[in-house]
C-alpha cells in the first residue's frame, strides 16, 4: 500500500503555491504620501483632501510615491507651468462601497481602470464657481473621438476587458467658460496604481474669446492609488499662460474647483460600479 510521507505533503504544497496566483499587497498610506509635515498629513487624514496651489511656476510637491511619480514630474516639469493646484483626496476603506472591498482585486483594478475612460460620464458635470457663488455646469459636451478636426463625431467610451499598459485617446469636451477644446488623453497603469492625463490640442480661450492657453500648455492629472486604509487620489490642473498676476484669485478658484470636481466625478463613478 502506497504511504504518503513528509516529503510527498511538501512537494504537493510547493506545487499549489506555485501554481496558484499571488495577490498582489497593497501599499499602506504612509509609503505612497510624498514628504510633507504631520499638519499636512493630519489635514489630509481629518479632511480628507490636502490643496496646493502655485501661482509662480508649478513643482509638484503632493505626487503620491508609486511607480508613475517620476514620469509625471518630468512631464510636469518639462511643460514649464506657471499656475497651478495640486491635490491629494483620500477615502477610508469604511467610506467605500462594499463591492470595493469584496470584489477579487483583478475584477475591481479592471473597474478602477475603466472609469477614467468613461469620458461620457463627464457631460453634465457641475463645479462650484466661486466667481458667481453658485454651482455650475463644467462641461456642456464630453464624448471620445478619432479626429481633432471632427469633433462632433463622438465615439463610445473605449471600455476596454483587458489592462492595457499605456493608452492614449483623443477627446472632445464644451466647457462652460473655455468653450470647445480637443484634447489628448493618455493613460498608464503600473503595480494597481491609475493614472489619466490630460493635454489640450487647441487653444483655451475664456468666454471663446480671448486666449489664455495655448496648445499643449494646459496639463490634468488624475492619479488613482489603492492602499490598505482605502484609496488615495492625486488630482492637479496645471497650464503656462500669459498675465498671471492679473487673474490670480480668479484662477486660483477656478482651477481649485474644478479639480475638486474631477476627483468628486471619479469617487461618484466608484460609488455606481461597485455598489450593488
Amino acid at each position: 500500500m502506497f504511504q504518503i510521507n513528509r516529503t510527498h505533503i511538501l512537494i504537493a504544497l510547493f506545487t499549489i503555491l506555485i501554481v496558484l496566483p499571488v495577490a498582489a499587497e497593497q501599499p499602506a498610506l504612509n509609503d505612497v504620501l510624498p514628504s510633507m509635515s504631520t499638519e499636512d498629513r493630519s489635514v489630509l487624514i481629518s479632511d480628507s483632501e490636502l490643496l496646493r496651489f502655485h501661482a509662480d511656476g508649478v513643482s509638484p510637491g503632493l505626487l503620491p510615491n508609486t511607480g508613475l511619480t517620476a514620469g509625471i514630474a518630468r512631464q510636469m516639469i518639462a511643460g514649464d507651468l506657471n499656475i497651478g493646484i495640486e491635490g491629494l483626496f483620500f477615502t477610508s476603506i469604511d467610506e467605500l462601497p462594499t463591492g470595493y472591498r469584496t470584489m477579487p482585486a483583478d475584477e475591481r483594478d479592471l473597474i478602477l481602470y475603466n472609469i477614467l475612460r468613461s469620458v461620457s460620464t463627464l457631460q453634465g458635470l457641475e463645479y462650484y464657481s466661486a466667481s458667481r457663488d453658485e454651482i455650475r455646469l463644467l462641461f456642456e459636451e464630453s464624448w471620445v473621438i478619432a479626429d481633432v478636426k471632427k469633433p462632433k463625431d463622438a465615439l463610445p467610451d473605449p471600455i476596454v476587458s483587458t489592462i492595457p499598459d499605456e493608452d492614449t485617446i483623443l477627446i472632445h469636451q464644451k466647457d462652460k467658460s473655455f468653450g470647445n477644446n480637443q484634447s489628448e488623453m493618455t493613460f498608464c497603469v503600473r503595480s494597481d496604481v491609475f493614472a489619466a492625463c490630460i493635454i489640450n490640442l487647441t487653444p483655451m480661450r475664456y468666454k471663446g474669446i480671448i486666449r489664455v492657453v495655448n496648445p499643449e500648455n494646459m496639463q490634468i492629472h488624475l492619479i488613482v492609488v489603492p492602499v490598505e486604509e482605502g484609496l488615495l487620489m492625486y488630482g492637479t490642473m496645471s497650464a503656462r499662460t500669459r498675465d498671471v498676476k492679473s487673474f490670480i484669485s480668479r484662477a486660483r478658484n477656478s482651477f481649485t474647483n474644478r479639480v475638486i470636481a474631477l476627483t468628486g466625478w471619479y469617487r461618484t463613478r466608484l460609488n455606481e460600479e461597485f455598489t450593488f
